[in-house]
């Protein structure tokens, strides 16, 4: 079947537009994803530019910067490109057709009120009008793994308006009662999340295709939120963001659900929800916001609320209930819709009911300094104590630590596995020379009654400051998800492993490729690099391959520009369920 060869196509033969950058292809090699600048010169947007009206300004009509789905195209439209290039119907083939187009970011020099996320601020622009966003600002799009929803990180300048680099004075998304996370320091951490349809999901919509067979008469509605912390950045991964669910959470189900789930009176702790709502498919989206995680659900918004079966959580407490809540309500309006066409990513105000796209469904916000301070202050460990403090009304007061976190894994049952590793304030003080300078626990939260379990604690014998914290912290994730996927030395028998393999963690790489998964969990393999270890003693023994986060974080594909960025050139783009292959040339 010629459809199931190798199809080697030279990026040459795409014949896009040479202001867009072709980042990667779709998992099942349905399209191409390309970024870039909308095309002053087309037909398109030059028919727009007559149409408009003087009142409306102009700039905030037309996007700064948009992520493009363009076709992949067939072998016989290369065919014909090369034996008669110049006839005119082969001329006028469009060879790679653009299918969507998904404003990210917008501009508008017109004084009038408008939304923090109609208009974007100039630390996310660009440095002049002349340069690219594409190739000065860093972009991670996340795209579920059944290919219909899309989450892009856009991360600008610390030095917006508003804001001059220190947290006094600066606009929170939510009340602050606990210390800050170190990471908070960072620069260049704040940002844009844009939720998107992808082509896959126009297809979901039948009933609007149906209505409206030219896909370029929908609009298309995207999420944005402007002006918020992105610390995924920072992390080991921003895989471990997106995750696929079939339960939903509703505030207003029946009686017999409401009755199961209030009223226990511990702790006066709320839960999470009322009840879930079975659909067929939804997401969950983290966010990592300094102190914790914003928590959102996202469903399709041609899916009625009514839809599905009504379901109570049927997961039992874990061992421990926090004494305040851990979940909190985040900011109602954090969230703008914005209506653009499919096609051309031209910018419509106003809400419009022939569209497709991304809803918010449900949003709470997991305090992780809150969780951390609960296990402390139920622990009353001596080494956290302020016995130093020469304050007689400070004396046995709990102190925060600096501490960083991870997110590990969440589970079917909404059960959130987190690593959190802090510095031990007894060994900073030198109170005691036995203590260890930093100490590490996993926890697994569950999201519907806020209780916990402390999985495991660990502690390091020699990490000290900031740097040497989180770089320890990504380890720990890493050792918790490598084991509990089975990945890696950890496919190997346990009895062949000794107690320090426990603590192994292998180099990774972000390639959505498929060729080397078979590799992550072969046995043989890493049983020999297992024998050489033993046997290797203090010498260093490099691993037979770096693992691949597709065998970590199914859930998402990650595609970004930072070959954009720095200016690198792009040999090889492949799919990971595909034979299509772009090659340079």
């Amino acid at each position: 079947r010629p459809y199931t060869r190798q199809q080697r196509i030279p990026f040459s033969k795409l014949k896009t537009p040479m202001q867009d950058a072709i980042l990667a292809m779709d998992r099942f090699g349905s399209y191409l994803i390309g970024i870039g600048t909308n095309e002053s010169g087309s037909n398109r947007t030059n028919q727009f530019l007559s149409d408009v009206s003087i009142s409306q300004p102009i700039a905030a009509r037309i996007p700064r910067l948009s992520l493009k789905f363009y076709g992949i195209p067939s072998p016989s439209i290369l065919t014909k490109n090369e034996i008669i290039p110049f006839q005119p119907s082969v001329r006028n083939t469009v060879t790679s057709p653009l299918i969507l187009s998904i404003p990210f970011l917008l501009e508008s020099h017109s004084k009038s009120t408008e939304s923090r996320c109609i208009s974007d601020p100039a630390s996310l622009l660009g440095n002049s009008q002349s340069s690219s966003p594409a190739a000065e600002i860093p972009i991670h799009v996340l795209l579920s793994d059944d290919g219909a929803l899309g989450v892009a990180f856009l991360l600008q300048s610390s030095s917006f308006d508003g804001w001059d680099g220190s947290d006094r004075g600066r606009t929170l998304n939510h009340s602050r009662t606990f210390s800050f996370s170190p990471s908070i320091q960072e620069k260049d951490v704040l940002g844009k999340i844009v939720i998107f349809p992808t082509p896959l999901m126009m297809t979901f919509n039948s009933n609007m295709e149906s209505k409206h067979p030219h896909h370029s008469c929908l609009l298309t509605a995207s999420l944005h939120c402007s002006n918020l912390r992105i610390a995924g950045f920072s992390a080991h991964t921003t895989r471990n963001l997106l995750w696929s669910t079939s339960l939903v959470p509703v505030t207003k189900a029946s009686q017999n659900i409401i009755k199961q789930n209030r009223g226990t009176g511990d702790h006066d702790i709320t839960p999470l929800c009322d009840g879930f709502r079975r659909v067929l498919s939804a997401y969950i989206l983290f966010n990592d916001e300094d102190d914790g995680y914003r928590i959102t659900w996202i469903t399709n918004a041609n899916i009625s609320n009514d839809e599905g079966d009504l379901v109570h959580q049927h997961s039992s407490p874990l061992s421990h209930k926090p004494q305040c809540n851990i979940l909190q309500n985040p900011d109602e309006n954090a969230w703008e819709k914005c209506f653009s066409e499919a096609d051309t990513g031209r910018i419509h105000h106003g809400e419009s009911g022939n569209c497709f796209g991304p809803e918010i469904s449900y949003e709470r916000y997991l305090r992780v300094d809150a969780l951390l301070n609960d296990i402390l202050h139920r622990r009353q460990f001596f080494l956290f104590k302020e016995k130093s403090v020469p304050n007689e009304s400070l004396k046995g007061r709990m102190m925060m630590p600096e501490f960083f976190y991870n997110l590990v894994s969440v589970s079917n049952e909404l059960q959130v596995t987190i690593a959190i590793v802090f510095s031990n304030l007894a060994a900073s003080c030198h109170t005691s020379k036995k203590s260890p300078p930093s100490l590490g626990v996993v926890v697994m939260v569950s999201l519907w009654d806020q209780s916990y379990n402390e999985l495991k604690w660990v502690q390091h014998p020699s990490c000290r400051g900031e740097a040497a914290l989180k770089g320890w912290c990504h380890e720990l994730a890493m050792n918790w998800r490598m084991r509990g996927c089975g990945v890696g030395i950890f496919c190997v028998d346990k009895t062949k492993l000794l107690p320090t393999h426990q603590n192994w963690a292998g180099e990774i790489h972000e390639c959505n490729i498929d060729e080397d998964l078979d590799d992550d969990i072969n046995e043989p393999l890493w049983e020999n690099h297992v024998s050489q270890l033993r046997s290797g003693g203090r010498n260093l023994i490099l691993p037979p391959k770096h693992i691949s986060m597709s065998s970590l974080y199914t859930s998402a594909d990650m595609v970004s520009n930072q070959a954009v960025n720095n200016a690198i050139p792009v040999k090889r783009i492949i799919s990971r369920k595909s034979p299509i292959e772009l090659i340079y040339g």
